[in-house]
Order: C-alpha cells, then sequence, then structure tokens
C-alpha cells in the first residue's frame, strides 16, 4: 500500500497540477471583497498561533509565526493604492500600519499576549465589515456610488 511518503515523482507532480488547477479556479471565481476577508482570516490564524506558542514557551515558533503575520499584514497595506484610491487607502494603510507597530514594539508595558489578542480584534472587526460589504446590493445604491465602490474593489486586489 502507497502512502504520502512512497508517491512517485509522477504522482506528487499530477497532485500539485491539480491542486494548483484548483487554485487558479478559486482565485478567477472569488470576489475581491471574499479575497480580503480570507487573508485578513489567515493573518489571524498566524496571530493565533504566535500567542499560543509564546504561551507554550516556543519562542522560535512564535517568533516565526509573528513575521509571518507581520508580513501579511505588510502585503495587505500594499495592496492599497494610494493613488488609485485615496479615499480608501488611507484609513486602511494607517489602521495596517497601527497592527504592524503594535506587533513590532518591544519592551511595552502591555503583554505581547494581549497585543497578539488586540490585533485580532481588530481584523476579526475589519473581516466582518469586508463580509458586511459583501451584501451590498449594488442596485440600493445610486450609480456614482456603484462606480466608485467598483473602482475601490478592483484596487484592492
Amino acid at each position: 500500500m502507497m502512502n504520502k511518503h512512497s508517491q512517485t515523482t509522477a504522482q506528487q507532480a499530477y497532485r500539485f497540477a491539480g491542486a494548483s488547477a484548483q487554485y487558479n479556479n478559486a482565485l478567477r471565481t472569488t470576489s475581491p471583497v471574499a479575497m480580503m476577508v480570507i487573508a485578513i482570516t489567515r493573518t489571524r490564524q498566524h496571530l493565533r498561533a504566535a500567542k499560543q506558542y509564546r504561551e507554550e514557551k516556543h519562542f522560535d515558533l512564535e517568533r516565526q509565526e509573528k513575521a509571518i503575520a507581520v508580513n501579511r499584514l505588510r502585503a495587505l497595506q500594499a495592496v492599497v493604492a494610494p493613488k488609485s484610491a485615496p479615499e480608501l487607502s488611507r484609513d486602511l494603510y494607517a489602521f495596517y500600519a497601527r497592527m504592524i507597530k503594535l506587533l513590532a514594539r518591544n519592551g511595552r508595558k502591555t503583554p505581547l499576549e494581549e497585543r497578539y489578542e488586540i490585533v485580532d480584534r481588530n481584523l476579526e472587526a475589519l473581516a466582518k465589515q469586508w463580509e458586511s460589504f459583501k451584501s451590498v446590493n449594488p442596485q440600493s445604491v445610486g450609480p456614482q456610488q456603484v462606480r466608485g465602490t467598483r473602482h475601490i474593489v478592483e484596487q484592492v486586489l
């Protein structure tokens, strides 16, 4: 019987190609707003893992997860295009900057575990706002708002 470790190179390549095709299909069919929620959710998972590793005193693993979370926050910050969507980017860019700064500050009176929780709660609130945005009915707002909204969403991802 073959297990995961005894697969041939051809089988692994076939599985990779299938997974890659599914991923690419998901990228084409997932809305930009849903992609933002997914990206934020994934960042939160890394934050919670970092907090858990800190509590378990696995500081090397915590540092790795924290670095991933900070890099993901920087990536989320980078997708906000300040020149093409200034009304959206200004606030989102500042939000991500505050979250990165909160995680980066060492020697603060607030324990890092608590800062992980604060960033996680803020990201959760942002994801909920994105989720509520998905439910906006374009027919219920004026045409100028729809154009602006579409432009903003296109620029976010």
